[in-house]
């Protein structure tokens, strides 16, 4: 649902719709947590789930849409701040409504969850009104692909959100196979989210300075060698500092693609979110549903060391095809603007 959101709706916040996509996606997560605490049967449950998918994907690129233009000099930064925010949330929630769950019932947690958005919501009255741009909303996202620098984005995009896609679907599994306790592994999930609080903002303002395309292609190049050792040693301490070093390099892949794409939509920022944002989901969708059939025929090794060699050949693809963009970022650190 998110997905469909991004990539159908996201438009329209070029057109001026910007606050009422905020209210709207604010609107349907608090129903989602209302439809959560009363659901009963697992139909219900994925409606409800469905609800808040949309809700998301209608926030997020009108949110980033905002957050581009309200900050021209320092859009990386304010790009790499909101991903730190969303990445916050998305490690002291699960943590919260654990312990929520455990004294108040999983009814009350979706409940207190959803009056806590309710309560948030005014602030959205806050958001400063940017200009409108007068795109056509029809074939827009045909006009971006045309873009082959736009194109390039989207290849790398396959082979980095691939490696999200596995990490997501098999981590926790291979990490009890290796004979990992479940705080261990809990511990893990939360040590590869903590770099983007921590990273985010100045892996953003350092895209500003060196250029987006730039820094997400090397900062994937790095974490490639990381996702091929992860099927090479069986010891979970070793693996641990393998998983330190990809979280960091994650940490600036995000805010330096996003800005790389607001640098080439023009007035189709959101739009370009949402397709940014759109095709990592569907691709790590995807490679989630197929890892494990390779996990569990091939092993580890050729899972991890199969898909290091996607990302690298996706990668040097992303170099080929944006090597006008990223001659352009080169011209703007060799002539830097007072």
């Amino acid at each position: 649902s998110a997905f469909l959101a991004q990539i159908s709706l996201a438009r329209y916040a070029d057109r001026g719709y910007s606050r009422l996509l905020m209210w709207t996606g604010t609107g349907l997560a608090i129903l989602s947590m209302l439809a959560l605490a009363w659901s009963e049967s697992l139909i219900s449950f994925i409606g409800a789930r469905f609800l808040f998918g949309l809700g998301e994907g209608i926030f997020l690129p009108a949110a980033r849409r905002l957050v581009i233009l309200s900050s021209p000099e320092d859009t990386g930064g304010a790009l790499g701040r909101l991903s730190a925010f969303q990445m916050f949330g998305f490690l002291i929630g699960p943590l919260l409504g654990s312990v929520l769950g455990e004294y108040l019932g999983l009814q009350m947690t979706f409940l207190i969850n959803g009056a806590v958005i309710l309560a948030c919501a005014p602030l959205i009255t806050l958001v400063p009104v940017v200009h409108q741009s007068h795109i056509e909303v029809k074939g827009i996202l045909r006009k971006l692909f045309k873009d082959r620098n736009v194109r390039a984005i989207m290849v790398a995009v396959f082979g980095y959100y691939g490696s999200f896609g596995i990490y997501e679907s098999i981590w926790a599994i291979y990490l009890d196979d290796l004979g990992a306790s479940q705080i261990f592994i809990g511990f893990q999930l939360t040590l590869f989210a903590i770099p983007m609080i921590l990273v985010a903002p100045f892996a953003g303002k350092l895209a500003e300075r060196k250029g987006g395309l730039s820094l997400a292609l090397l900062a994937i190049a790095v974490s490639i060698p990381a996702v091929a050792l992860y099927g090479m040693t069986s010891n979970i301490f070793l693996l641990t500092f393998i998983l330190c070093v990809h979280a960091v390099s994650d940490a600036a892949v995000v805010p330096a693609m996003q800005l790389a794409m607001s640098k080439l939509a023009g007035d189709a920022q959101a739009t370009g979110q949402g397709l940014l944002n759109a095709s990592g989901l569907v691709v790590a969708a995807a490679v989630a549903l197929g890892s494990g059939v390779v996990y569990q025929i091939f092993g580890p090794f050729w899972l991890f060391a199969g898909w290091a060699l996607v990302m690298t050949v996706t990668t040097s693809a992303a170099a080929f095809l944006g090597r006008g963009e990223l001659k352009r970022e080169a011209n703007l650190r060799s002539h830097p603007t007072p």
